[in-house]
């Protein structure tokens, strides 16, 4: 236990060299990272940006999270769009719960995809594929979720900046927290006045 603590990876210096090698690689790798989030919901997001906004700072940074986490959310939508339209999973969506549920999601409105998108909150993977598996309009789909994470990556990459900013001023801690407690409130509440809870 005792010479796993003293790994290099607890070291500050350690995280240091790691951003600038990442930094080095260009902007492919920060865009595959953002875009893996859609992909693998366990990987989180808000240290994704942080790093890619300490890597390359706040407006690339924001700009690669934005594309790689947009065309990541266009691609699992598209897979389970092709899938709906074959039999691998047919017998699945027709069944009486599932059918209502994507009966419920292809009758909502472009704006209420835009606000669970910019949500942070908001099991993002889970969006996509109901609304791909639902037979939502591919360009509603788009413009939707292209706002609506175009204000969520803002909003985590100011997040980003302040979990950067910690080791300079203990203030940011407090900011943290509040966009974080604020961002949680109002998914939440989203969620429950929109039935999504159910």
């Amino acid at each position: 236990m005792g010479t796993f603590l003293n790994s290099p990876i607890f070291e500050p210096q350690f995280w240091l060299d790691l951003v600038v090698q990442y930094k080095d690689i260009g902007p492919l790798a920060p865009i595959l990272l953002a875009m893996l989030e859609s992909f693998i919901p366990a990987l989180p997001l808000v240290l994704i940006i942080a790093f890619n906004t300490s890597a390359h700072g706040f407006i690339l940074g924001f700009l690669y999270s934005y594309i790689g986490n947009l065309v990541g959310s266009i691609l699992v939508f598209l897979l389970f769009r092709m899938l709906e339209r074959g039999k691998l999973i047919g017998h699945f969506i027709h069944g009486k719960r599932v059918s209502k549920m994507l009966h419920w999601v292809v009758s909502q409105p472009p704006s209420f995809l835009t606000v669970i998108s910019a949500i942070p909150f908001t099991p993002s993977s889970f969006v996509n594929i109901a609304f791909g598996l639902s037979g939502y309009s591919k360009r509603r789909f788009v413009i939707s979720i292209a706002i609506g994470k175009f204000l969520m990556i803002g909003l985590l990459t100011v997040f980003g900046k302040t979990l950067i900013n910690i080791t300079e001023n203990p203030l940011y801690i407090l900011v943290s927290v509040l966009i974080l407690g604020i961002a949680y409130y109002l998914s939440h509440r989203y969620g429950r006045i929109n039935g999504m809870d159910d």
